[in-house]
């Protein structure tokens, strides 16, 4: 672990003592990259800041016209079921990239005092050895999963405009991943590099817009391990040494870091609350004829594509769940702790405002999908298995129809 610190560390280094959250800053020049322009949570000169705008000037009103030439192509097949569900795999994926970007412009302000927030708390509370310790073991998952998350989508965007390219009769505006209606005007070579661009730039936009997310929710996770932790220190040697610190002090710290911790996470979950209840929406659907379109591919190279969205998909709605449950399992070994420590030694007080403690630590940190399901990995089966009851109503449909 300590020679994979090391190797990341050299990827937007982490630094507790500044507060400098690396991983964060690792996806916003990411998304930086693709057209987003979130500005503002890395270091960046005025320059920069004002090509970082100028790019995403010219990326995004391109992006959005594709997005609506899809939906067109949707309601002029929307009687052919094979077609059909070519074009929803795509349309509500890329629908659901711009519910995220402009869920992210209209509460920017607040992700970045959320960011702002996290760094302080990082200077402050991340103490001991132990817990400097914890804090780059988890910016080294971040990034780790930032980058594979971001590769799988590139390399798998990047296949389909190769296949684009050789074979363009077969995949220009015919199959899967490119069912669009394209202007008849534009020469054909424009058609298919505005095609293969389009879904190259909204499919590598869409990773960082979740990673924001799911780093956020991780940071969180770390904090309340980097609390768990801070119990240590009220725990007494086996010589029955004194405690270097005041208990009452301690206790009322501990106190104040876990409500900052439970303000973070309403903030969290406000601002992404729903645009996830559309992402689990549209991944139970997307999933589903994902699956439907592996059954009844016809072998071409569409076919082949359809696996690497299903992975897409699978690994996008996965990553919310898993660290929505490692939230939700950390908060809730909190009285677990405070428990632990040496209460028996310490005056009413204390142990009073330890139960006071433990009764509010009872509450767990649940993200939800619009309030409607936790981000659990139970959450993860469950659409998993509503999945395939739309897939069986697709192949009776897709039979009535041959």
């Amino acid at each position: 672990m300590s020679r994979l610190q090391e190797v990341t560390q050299r990827i937007w280094a982490s630094d507790v003592d500044t507060g400098k959250i690396g991983s964060l800053e690792l996806n916003a020049w990411l998304a930086q990259l693709t057209g987003i322009p979130l500005v503002g949570l890395r270091p960046e000169s005025r320059i920069q800041r004002l090509g970082i705008l100028v790019r995403s000037f010219f990326i995004l009103p391109c992006l959005f016209c594709y997005v609506c030439l899809e939906i067109y192509d949707l309601v002029l097949n929307w009687a052919d079921v094979d077609v059909m569900t070519q074009n929803v795999l795509m349309t509500l994926t890329h629908v659901g990239y711009w519910v995220k970007v402009l869920n992210t412009f209209h509460h920017y302000e607040e992700i970045k005092e959320i960011v702002r927030q996290l760094s302080c708390l990082t200077r402050a509370c991340v103490l001991s050895g132990r817990q400097r310790s914890t804090f780059h073991d988890v910016e080294v998952e971040n990034k780790l999963v930032c980058l594979m998350y971001f590769c799988l989508v590139v390399f798998s965007s990047s296949t389909a405009m190769v296949m684009l390219l050789v074979v363009p009769d077969e995949m220009a505006g015919q199959r899967f991943p490119f069912r669009v209606q394209m202007p008849g005007y534009l020469p054909p070579l424009v058609q298919q590099l505005y095609m293969g661009l389009s879904v190259i730039w909204i499919s590598c936009g869409i990773p960082t817009i979740d990673n924001m997310n799911v780093l956020l929710m991780n940071q969180i996770c770390l904090h309340l391990k980097v609390l768990n932790m801070a119990f240590d220190v009220l725990e007494r040697d086996k010589q029955g040494q004194r405690l270097q610190v005041d208990p009452h002090s301690w206790l009322q710290s501990i106190v104040q870091y876990h409500c900052s911790l439970i303000r973070l996470r309403q903030r969290v979950e406000r601002v992404y609350r729903l645009p996830m209840m559309f992402q689990f929406v549209s991944s139970l659907v997307v999933v589903a004829m994902t699956v439907f379109q592996m059954l009844v591919g016809d072998g071409s190279n569409s076919s082949m594509l359809v696996y690497f969205m299903l992975s897409g998909v699978l690994c996008q709605i996965f990553l919310y769940c898993w660290f929505g449950n490692e939230v939700f399992e950390q908060s809730k070994t909190l009285s677990s702790s405070g428990f632990r420590c040496d209460w028996l030694q310490f005056d009413v007080r204390f142990r009073r405002c330890l139960v006071i403690f433990m009764v509010n630590a009872d509450r767990p940190f649940l993200f939800t999908a619009g309030g409607f399901m936790g981000l659990t990995l139970t959450s993860f089966t469950n659409i998993l298995s509503k999945s395939y009851s739309v897939v069986a109503v697709l192949r009776q449909m897709y039979g009535r129809s041959q």
